[in-house]
């Protein structure tokens, strides 16, 4: 999650989930090698799982979860648009600027801890617009939300 355009005309806010790209590629070679090497040492059915299972669930999660997140907020149009770009398509959502009342810090709270991410909180009618589909741990969240309501609060 970063600033990458911010001006008294317009921001830009994006979220690349590099790490969980990375993670779920490497969780995917480490499978197929591993059933490349069981097929080739003639376990047919075990190495065709595990290419199949091994491979396919993080490659499934990868595209699933890997999405290019990009808030813009544009005066000049006034409008609000979040972007979403993932391996499944591209989706586009707009909100007239006008209707955003703060951002904020959602809060996700379980047995292994809690997380956060950012909402923008919009009215007439009331709704909550995540940033991400997902909640994280870290300040990042809180950081965006201030930088959002600072830019709103900026004189035009």
């Amino acid at each position: 999650m970063k600033i990458i355009h911010d001006t008294d005309q317009s921001l830009m806010i994006e979220d690349q989930p590099w790490l969980i790209g990375i993670l779920m590629i490497v969780m995917a070679l480490v499978f197929a090698f591993g059933g490349m090497a069981l097929l080739a040492s003639g376990e047919g059915f075990g190495g065709a799982m595990m290419l199949l299972v091994g491979v396919g669930v993080p490659v499934l999660i990868g595209a699933l979860m890997v999405q290019r997140v990009r808030l813009t907020f544009d005066r000049s149009t006034g409008t609000v648009t979040r972007t979403r770009r993932s391996v499944l398509g591209l989706t586009i959502a707009t909100h007239a600027l006008d209707r955003l009342d703060q951002a904020r810090v959602g809060v996700s709270t379980d047995g292994d801890g809690t997380t956060y991410r950012m909402e923008l909180d919009l009215r007439d009618p009331p709704e909550v617009v995540p940033f991400t589909s997902y909640y994280t741990s870290g300040r990042r969240p809180e950081a965006m939300a201030r930088a959002v309501n600072d830019w709103l609060t900026r004189p035009r």
